[in-house]
């Protein structure tokens, strides 16, 4: 496949001339970087879970412009293939028959009575057209683009192509521009999101694990920032514009039959529910759990835009920000078989939406001198979002996130080194305003975070550790690992990704009409058991080996 970079350069070229004017324009030599690398990794009792070859390169190519202070074009491209498809697909692919992960949540009660959930039908395009159709491109990727990820029709092989501009106004301030396709970051947050959410995510990758630079899913975006600079109260400050022109794309939660599929959601949409089992029910097959995606067709109104404000007053840097986009998660909206009646319908159980959401919050990193450290807030208060239910598949309410996080070097001459080592710690918060008794998640849960990384041999040899911990799965991961880097080019790590809990069970029930106790139940048992919890069976070594150019 061959990518052109230059219709696409010249369209933004165009674009962000008719904001500016045109200006005489001098190129400069194109600055190319990149890596290509392995990853391996084995799963305990699955073998290979995955053999990614990726090839990745940047390059900044600067223009001389009598208008613009700085003018440039940048761009990513990215080719992944995983040939854990190849290489293992008895667990992985289309004619994988690896067990449903929520099997071991029902009690002996309801596996007795039928009704348990099928397993999950892996990539349901190849294997299934009745659920293929029902999710309606939503999560029903076919084996070759999990094989080949970033080689689609949404052209993700291109990780971000923008054009940028800086332009002096004239009274010192500073205008900048970036209009193409990229990465807008807001929050310091690893592993978990509170502010960064302007670009869906691609959990398939590798859960929540990677890099968020490496999973975010790049958007077609204008971005515009004022730097004021210093006024008489701030020492520094500027006002941001985002605006999300791309079509909607939620967040890619993992296909049935790829090794990562966070909560299992990927399995749990191409399944069908036993209902025919009901003596006397009215129903004469399983129901699949998905009968339609309502995922939103491109249109000015469905664009998305934010605003953040950022300053910096003495030790401390703020920010307050505001952002109008779509619920990147999906909402189930249950589907009664009659108005008002308790059970589902014989042609699927849930529609999926992606409601708009109304998100405003803040952040406030401080420097404290005395602890030599520094201190993280991040705050965001969200309008419109619709979270799971048992009873009617979801609930409109508020939600509360925070984090607190706290970072700092510590010097420690017994550990053997006389680099310092890094210490991060994060405390994710979650209070949902209008809670309800029948809703998997609590009402308020918290989710613990810690990073400590050391560096030895001229910071050359660097082993680290991360846990996080769920409260309310009562669910534990450990990920210690170990980096070389042996020159210029050569790097290698190898790791371990341990989790411990999220063993609870639960009986199944689409409603209470079945007899079934209240509460929280299956088919939503997973959002109990959290990211982590779902993923207990998912031990694995990992070893990747990178060479930069």
């Amino acid at each position: 496949m061959t990518i052109t970079t230059k219709p696409l350069a010249l369209a933004i070229g165009a674009a962000l001339a008719a904001g500016f004017g045109s200006a005489p324009l001098s190129a400069a030599e194109t600055r190319w970087a990149g890596y290509a690398e392995n990853a391996t990794y084995f799963r305990d009792g699955a073998g290979l879970s995955k053999f990614r070859n990726t090839a990745q390169a940047e390059f900044e190519k600067e223009f001389a412009s009598e208008r613009f202070r700085s003018l440039r074009l940048n761009g990513t491209l990215r080719a992944t293939y995983d040939g854990v498809y190849d290489l293992n697909d008895d667990d992985f692919g289309k004619d994988a028959r690896e067990r449903y992960l929520g099997e071991n949540w029902h009690d002996n009660s309801t596996v007795s009575s039928g009704l348990i959930l099928n397993p999950g039908e892996p990539f349901p395009c190849e294997n299934d057209p009745t659920l293929c159709d029902n999710l309606d491109g939503y999560m029903d990727q076919k084996e070759s683009d999990a094989r080949f990820p970033d080689f689609n029709d949404r052209l993700d092989v291109v990780r971000e192509l923008y054009l940028s501009a800086d332009k002096e106004l004239a009274n010192g301030d500073i205008l900048s521009m970036r209009l193409g396709k990229q990465q807008v970051v807001w929050g310091k947050t690893d592993l978990f999101r509170v502010l960064d959410v302007i670009n869906p995510v691609d959990y398939s990758r590798h859960n929540i694990y990677d890099e968020l630079e490496d999973i975010r899913i790049p958007q077609w975006m204008l971005t515009s920032e004022w730097r004021m600079g210093p006024t008489r109260v701030f020492d520094d400050s500027n006002l941001s514009l985002v605006w999300n022109f791309d079509k909607f794309r939620p967040s890619n939660l993992g296909t049935c039959g790829q090794p990562y599929r966070i909560l299992d959601a990927g399995c749990f949409f191409s399944s069908s529910a036993n209902l025919q089992l009901i003596p006397g029910g009215p129903y004469g097959a399983p129901v699949p759990i998905i009968h339609d995606v309502e995922e939103p067709s491109w249109s000015l109104g469905n664009t998305q835009i934010g605003l953040k404000w950022e300053g910096v007053y003495g030790d401390a840097t703020f920010s307050l920000n505001a952002l109008n986009y779509r619920q990147q998660l999906p909402s189930l909206h249950f589907r009664p078989i009659a108005p008002g009646a308790p059970i589902p319908a014989a042609d699927g159980v849930f529609d999926i939406r992606f409601p708009r959401v109304n998100l405003y919050g803040g952040s406030v990193d401080y420097y404290s001198m005395g602890m030599d450290a520094v201190w993280r807030l991040e705050v965001a208060y969200t309008e419109g979002e619709e979270l799971p239910r048992d009873t009617d598949g979801h609930k409109e309410t508020d939600v509360l996130r925070y984090v607190v996080g706290f970072d700092k070097n510590l010097m420690i001459p017994q550990l053997g080194t006389s680099s310092a080592f890094m210490l991060s710690t994060q405390l994710f918060g979650e209070h949902i305003l209008d809670h309800e008794s029948d809703m998997p998640n609590d009402e308020d849960n918290w989710i613990a975070t810690a990073l400590f990384k050391g560096f030895y041999v001229n910071n050359r040899l660097s082993p680290q550790v991360i846990v996080a911990h769920d409260f309310a799965a009562d669910a534990t991961v450990f990920a210690p690992s170990v980096s070389w880097i042996h020159d210029n080019h050569w790097q290698f790590n190898l790791g371990l990704n341990v989790k411990r809990g999220g063993d609870e069970t639960f009986p199944w029930s689409v409603a209470s009409a079945f007899g079934a106790p209240s509460g929280q139940l299956e088919p939503l048992a997973r959002f109990i058991n959290g990211p982590i919890g779902v993923a207990n069976n998912e031990d694995e070594i990992q070893l990747s080996v990178r060479y930069s150019f």
